[in-house]
């Protein structure tokens, strides 16, 4: 649909992404029609940036991030116009050919409400195949009204409604190598303590993903497993680096899949003992 306005409009969440925001917003001109960035106040050079690669800059104090997203759902739709909205995180960006599949994209010949979408990550210079990070897919092209975000302090994810019609794209979502050890490890520090706050709040009072819920939405099907066996499994640090490393084959990514292991397990030995933590302190 050239030069139509289909009402395709991608978000993107920033703070401090001075380094990475010119990547993401290159890779969605000509895949969408407008870019927005909602910028939880940086002090970098992130919205200048972001404004000089056309993209529209909206700045919001950050409240928590399931509420940042939604928050921006709605004004997109309300401000914007944006009738179909494409998530977006800055470390991410498109490949060529989810940006086709993007910009070939016809909302009037769509009879879904969420398009699911596939990601990789790349992990110390290498793209990961194996170890459970090869194939992810999550949904980020929604119609505007049809989805919003669970109410989680991290690794929030649209949940798709039970009578919600569900397609896919084939292309792949880029997703971010490590620009610093410092930096990545500080960021997965703070996500720690907040997955063990959503954790701790899950077991306390959250029953979690229903068994039809996870069978509809991959996200919700690996939370299910997660909380539902994963969490009440002894000794899991170790269980998740020999999962990932020998189970699901990360030795075949290398080097580098035996240290994206190897963190991984070290990631939940921090939420482990956070989560002991808050627990001997109380509510």
């Amino acid at each position: 649909m050239p030069g139509d306005d289909r009402g395709l409009v991608a978000c993107v969440l920033t703070l401090n992404e001075e380094r990475r925001i010119g990547r993401a917003i290159g890779s969605l001109t000509g895949a969408v029609d407008r870019v927005v960035v909602v910028d939880s106040e940086s002090t970098d050079r992130t919205c200048a940036i972001a404004q000089a690669a056309g993209a529209a800059v909206v700045r919001r104090a950050f409240t928590g991030y399931a509420d940042q997203r939604n928050w921006a759902l709605g004004e997109i739709a309300s401000r914007f116009g944006g009738r179909w909205i494409f998530t977006m995180d800055a470390d991410e960006w498109l490949s060529g050919e989810l940006h086709r599949e993007l910009a070939a994209f016809d909302p009037r010949q769509c009879a879904a409400d969420v398009v699911l979408v596939r990601r990789r990550t790349r992990f110390a210079g290498r793209v990961l195949r194996h170890g459970g990070f090869g194939e992810i897919w999550l949904a980020r092209l929604v119609r505007a009204g049809a989805t919003r975000y669970e109410d989680r302090g991290v690794n929030e994810h649209l949940v798709i409604p039970r009578d919600a019609r569900v397609s896919r794209m084939h292309g792949w979502l880029e997703h971010g190598d490590v620009d610093s050890w410092t930096a990545y490890i500080d960021k997965h520090n703070r996500y720690s303590t907040l997955e063990a706050q959503a954790r701790l709040a899950g077991q306390q009072g959250g029953r979690g993903p229903s068994v039809l819920g996870a069978w509809r939405d991959p996200t919700l099907r690996r939370r299910f497993l997660r909380q539902r066996v994963y969490e009440r499994l002894p000794a899991r640090p170790a269980l998740r680096f020999l999962t990932s490393y020998f189970a699901l084959g990360g030795f075949l990514d290398g080097r580098a899949g035996f240290d994206r292991a190897l963190f991984e397990a070290w990631q939940e030995l921090c939420i482990d003992l956070k989560a002991d933590e808050l627990r001997r302190r109380g509510p």
